[in-house]
Formats: C-alpha cells, sequence, structure tokens
C-alpha cells in the first residue's frame, strides 16, 4: 500500500505541473520594439471544425486562446489606439464589435483563468482589422512583428485573420 503511494503521488504531480503536460499547448509570440521586449503567452486551441468566430454574438468579449487567458507583457509603456498604459503585465481578450468588426481588450487582472471572461474593469481597446487569410490555421496562432515604433499583431485561426497595431515606447 505506502509503495503504491510512492508510485501514484509522483506522477500526479507531474501531470498538474503547467511544464508536463496540462499547458503543453500553449504558445507564444515575441518582438522587440524600440529596444523593449514585448511578448504574448497563449493557449493554442484547435478548430475541430467548428467556425468559432462566426457563432460570436456581437459585443461578447471572448477568451482568448485556452485555459489561461492569454497575457501580454512589454518592457516598455504601450499605446493602444491613443490610451497610455504602463509596462508590466496584461491579459487580453476579443470581443466582437459588430457583424465583421473585432476590438482587443487590455484588462490589468492577470493570472486569470479564461472562465467566465471578465466583464468590466478594461483599460484599452484596439479595434482588429479582419480579412480572409490565404491558408488556413487548425490552432490559433498569434505573431508579432515590429514595424517602426509600433508592434503589429495578427491573430489567426481558420481563415480569419485579425490585425492590428500599438505603440510600444
Amino acid at each position: 500500500m505506502k509503495l503504491r503511494r510512492l508510485i501514484v503521488i509522483p506522477i500526479l504531480v507531474l501531470l498538474a505541473c503547467p511544464a508536463f503536460g496540462l499547458q503543453a499547448n500553449r504558445g507564444n509570440a515575441e518582438a522587440t520594439v524600440n529596444g523593449k521586449q514585448v511578448s504574448i503567452s497563449y493557449g493554442r486551441p484547435s478548430l475541430k471544425g467548428r467556425d468559432i468566430l462566426s457563432l460570436m454574438p456581437v459585443g461578447k468579449v471572448w477568451r482568448l486562446g485556452a485555459n489561461q487567458a492569454t497575457e501580454i507583457t512589454s518592457g516598455g509603456d504601450l499605446n493602444v489606439n491613443g490610451t497610455s498604459l504602463k509596462a508590466g503585465k496584461y491579459s487580453l481578450w476579443l470581443k466582437k464589435t459588430g457583424d465583421n468588426s473585432w476590438a482587443l481588450e487590455f484588462h490589468p487582472k492577470t493570472g486569470v483563468w479564461g472562465m467566465p471572461e471578465l466583464t468590466e474593469g478594461y483599460v484599452a481597446e484596439l479595434p482588429l482589422k479582419l480579412q480572409t487569410a490565404s491558408d488556413s490555421a487548425e490552432q490559433l496562432t498569434i505573431t508579432l512583428k515590429p514595424n517602426g515604433g509600433n508592434a503589429g499583431i495578427d491573430i489567426h485561426w481558420g481563415t480569419a485573420e485579425l490585425t492590428g497595431s500599438f505603440g510600444v515606447k
């Protein structure tokens, strides 16, 4: 009986540790803009034949990614659509603002498990442009690219591609 516990307990500890599987399906996007490091950590859900973006009702805030909320960390202050945010960490959420329009929402609360979505307290909103990608991404993919003093963000899932940019100081 004691031998069984000695074997089972370490296995349970390993399974509960993020480095060993529960969050193994995480992605990371990074860019250096104006000499400042910007990174986004996010879960990478799969479509599995669904058209998730079309199912979202207008006005709803949605967890971007899977499991733990997507987070952005910046070594420099951000300028998000005219709103200044201090360097640091924010959670990112997606909001459908119209039939074909979207926005990326920045929230100061981090370390949030993705459900339920935060309904208030957002500090900045970045309008995103929706376009049809030339290829299809089964898993959610986020990329960051430096563009002068801005960081371009690309959110690609299925054939939908949401793009925008924000300043980094």
